[in-house]
C-alpha cells in the first residue's frame, strides 16, 4: 500500500537583514517523496510529488506572507493574504531523485518559490484596493483547495484497489484532476510573468516580446480546455488577446467566463472595457451597470461609468461618476485614471472636487 512521505520543508533565506533597511529576498523549498504503489505508474507518481511539494512550498509561503503583513500592520486579512500568495507566486521544481527499493520505488520532487518583499507588498498593496481580483483570487484559492482534496481522495482510493478495471478507471479520474491542477500552475505562471504588462494602470511590462504572448496564449488556451471554469484563465486570455488585436476572440473569452459563472463581476467588468474600446458604447454601460449593482463599492467601474457617459456626450452623468470617483480616498492608486477623469471633467465643464473651493478662496 503507498502512502505520502512526510514532508522536509526548506527555508533558505538570503539577504537577511530587517524590511527597514532594505528588501529582503526569500527563498522556499518544500520536498515530496511519493511511494509507488502496485496501481502507480512513473508518470503520475512525479506528477503527484510535483504538485504535492508546490502545495507545500505555497502553505509555508502563505505562513511567511502572514507573519509579514502582521509586522507590516497590513488591513488585508490573512485568509486573503495565503490566497495572494497562491496567485502571484511561481514554483518551479528544481530536482528529482528515485529512491527506495525496487520493490518500493519513491520518487522525491523539490519544488522552490521566491519571495521579493518590495514586489510581493506592492502587489498586495494593489490587490487591497481591487475588488475584481479579489473576488478572482478567493475563486481561484477554493478551486486549488477542492483539487488537492480530490487528488488525495483519488490517490487514497487508487492504493486500496485490487481489481484492474476500477483502478484504471480510477487512474483517469487522478489523471483529470492532476490536469486541472497543472492548469491552474500554467495560469498562475503567465499570470506572474505577465501580470504587470496586463495591468491597464502599469506599463512596466511594455518590452513583452510578441512570442511570450503567443506561447502564454497556447498555455492558457490549454487551461480553458482542460477546466472551462478557469475564470482566471478565461481573463487572462482575453487581455492576451486584446494586446494582440484580436478583440473578437478576446470577446469570446469574456462572454465564456460570464457563462460560466453569471454572478462573477470580473468578466462583466472586462468586457465592459473591451466594449468600450470598440465605441458599443450602450453595450459596455450595460456590463459597468452590472457590476456595481453587485460591488457598489467598486472603484474601476465608476471611473469607467463615467467615461463611457462622457463618450455618449452624457456630460452631467459623467461628471457625477467621474467626481466620485475622485473623491474616493482609493483614488490615489489609479494615477492615470486619476488623470484621466480630471481632464473629462474640464472637458465636460464642470467643477471637479475641491476646485470650487480653491477658486472661491482666491477670490476671498
Amino acid at each position: 500500500m503507498k502512502s505520502l512521505s512526510a514532508i522536509i520543508p526548506l527555508l533558505i533565506l538570503t539577504a537577511f537583514l530587517p524590511l527597514t533597511v532594505r528588501a529582503e529576498v526569500k527563498v522556499i523549498e518544500a520536498e515530496s517523496t511519493y511511494v509507488m504503489g502496485e496501481n502507480d505508474n512513473k508518470t503520475d507518481t512525479r506528477r503527484i510529488a510535483t504538485q504535492e511539494a508546490r502545495w507545500k512550498v505555497l502553505n509555508l509561503a502563505g505562513a511567511y506572507v502572514e507573519n509579514l503583513i502582521a509586522v507590516k500592520n497590513s488591513g488585508l486579512a490573512n485568509d486573503m493574504a495565503k490566497a495572494c500568495v497562491v496567485d502571484m507566486l511561481e514554483t518551479e521544481a528544481v530536482s528529482e531523485q528515485m529512491r527506495g527499493t525496487t520493490d518500493r520505488p519513491e520518487i522525491c520532487i523539490k519544488a522552490r518559490c521566491r519571495i521579493d518583499t518590495d514586489v510581493l507588498m506592492a502587489r498586495i498593496d494593489h490587490y487591497q484596493e481591487n475588488e475584481d481580483l479579489q473576488e478572482q483570487i478567493a475563486a481561484f484559492s477554493r478551486e486549488t483547495n477542492v483539487c488537492r482534496q480530490e487528488r488525495e481522495a483519488l490517490v487514497r482510493q487508487l492504493a486500496e484497489q485490487k481489481d484492474w478495471s476500477k483502478a484504471e478507471e480510477t487512474r483517469k479520474k487522478l489523471d483529470a484532476v492532476l490536469s486541472k491542477e497543472e492548469s491552474y500552475t500554467d495560469t498562475i505562471s503567465i499570470c506572474v510573468r505577465l501580470g504587470n504588462y496586463l495591468d491597464e494602470e502599469d506599463n512596466s511590462g511594455h518590452d513583452v516580446k510578441p512570442a511570450d504572448l503567443d506561447s502564454s496564449a497556447v498555455i492558457l488556451e490549454r487551461a480553458v480546455t482542460v477546466d472551462p471554469r478557469n475564470q482566471r484563465a478565461h481573463c487572462l486570455l482575453a487581455l492576451i488577446y486584446q494586446k494582440q488585436g484580436n478583440q473578437g476572440a478576446a470577446e469570446n473569452e469574456l462572454r465564456t467566463a460570464i457563462r460560466n459563472n453569471t454572478s462573477s463581476p470580473a468578466p462583466h467588468l472586462r468586457l465592459g472595457i473591451l466594449l468600450r474600446g470598440l465605441a458599443r458604447y450602450p453595450e459596455a454601460e450595460k456590463e459597468f451597470h452590472f457590476v456595481e449593482r453587485v460591488r457598489p463599492h467598486n472603484l474601476p467601474v465608476v471611473f469607467y461609468s463615467g467615461m463611457t457617459f462622457k463618450d455618449m456626450d452624457k456630460c452631467g452623468k459623467a461628471v457625477q461618476n467621474l467626481n466620485r470617483f475622485l473623491k474616493d480616498k482609493r483614488v490615489d492608486a489609479y494615477p492615470r485614471k486619476k488623470q484621466m477623469a480630471i481632464a473629462a471633467i474640464e472637458e465636460c465643464g464642470g467643477d471637479r472636487p475641491g476646485r470650487q473651493k480653491r477658486i472661491n478662496t482666491a477670490v476671498r
